[in-house]
Parts: structure tokens; sequence; C-alpha cells
């Protein structure tokens, strides 16, 4: 099949192909860090908005933020993983064009580890896995080392620290209730003052 494409064709696709891989990276980094700044926002507002001493519906309010700030967390989260199988099909199609240019062979006199090819990340050197079955090597889990599977946990840490809020917003909302009298369904008008 590479035969049905001459040098220059397959090195244009090549080019493309680096360019998408480092289109991939970036808009990943991108998204997390906007998941991750999004969401350290709104912990500190809401957190802010806790300690003062708040009418009634502030804490509905608060308890809306913080849900708010729970979604948005578990979507970083989930688009972390999409992020990175996108990088991860990036990478199968710069691999079989690096193969198909020949740049994957061992250079005479050399380690036969080292050859032409980019491979920037180790799972980038499972060259074999990449090319005879690609779809369980994109589908393969995070090696603990990796960021992506840190920054997968801290979206999750932040998750729980905004279910904590919305836990914490409703639990003031109800004391508070409670003392203003307003629990019982006949005062529920009470709530908006």
């Amino acid at each position: 099949m590479a035969e049905q494409f001459p040098p220059d064709k397959l090195l244009e696709l090549y080019k493309i192909a680096l360019e998408e891989y480092r289109f991939e990276v970036r808009l990943g980094w991108d998204r997390t860090t906007y998941f991750l700044v999004l969401n350290s926002a709104i912990v500190s507002v809401a957190t802010g908005l806790l300690k003062l001493d708040s009418p009634l519906i502030i804490y509905l309010f608060i308890a809306l933020l913080f849900g708010f700030g729970l979604a948005t967390s578990l979507i970083g989260s989930r688009s972390i993983t999409v992020a990175h199988e996108y990088y991860r099909r990036t990478v199968v199609k710069k691999t079989l064009i690096e193969e198909c240019l020949g740049l994957q062979g061992s250079l005479r006199g050399m380690h036969p580890s080292l050859n032409l090819a980019i491979g920037t990340t180790r799972g980038q050197s499972d060259r074999m896995k990449i090319l005879s079955d690609p779809e369980t090597w994109i589908a393969r889990s995070n090696r603990r080392s990796a960021i992506t599977f840190w920054l997968r946990w801290v979206l999750r840490g932040m998750a729980a620290v905004d279910l904590l809020g919305v836990c914490t917003a409703l639990f003031m909302w109800y004391q508070k209730s409670i003392v203003a009298g307003s629990i019982a369904p006949h005062n529920w008008l009470k709530l908006i003052s």
C-alpha cells in the first residue's frame, strides 16, 4: 500500500501528521488549563460566599455554584481522557507514516533503539504494539507516572470539594431555615427574603 504513495507525498503527509500531533497536544493542554482555572475560580468564589452571613436564598445559589463546579470538574476530567485518545490517534498515524518512510529502522553502527522516528514519550516507543493493534494501544490505560493520569485525579479531587461544598451550602441553608422558622411549608415565601 505504501508503494502507491511516492516519498514526497508521504513526506507531505508526515508533516501534516506532525502538525496534527502538535495541535492535539496543545488543544488538550488548553482545555485542561481552562477547566482547572474555571473550577479553581468557582471553588474560591463559592467558598468566599459561604463565609458570609447571607440571606437564605444565597445559600441555595452557593449550592448551585458548587454544583456547577462539580459538573465542570467531571467534564474536565472526561475532556482529558478524550483529548488523550485524540493525541494517541495522531501518534498511530504518525507511526504508520514513519514506517512507510523507513524512519523506524535502526541506523547502522548505532544502538538498535536509535532511529529517525519522532518518539518523544515512552509510549511512542511501542512501535510494534502501535502498528499491530492500534485500537488496543489507543484504549490502554494511562500509567500512574503520566501527567494526564494525575490531572484527571486533580479534577476529580476538585469535584469532591465541589460536592462537599454543595452539601455544606445546603446544610447551612437548612440550619438557617430552622433558626428563622421558615422551614415550615406555610413559610416558604420567607425563603426569598
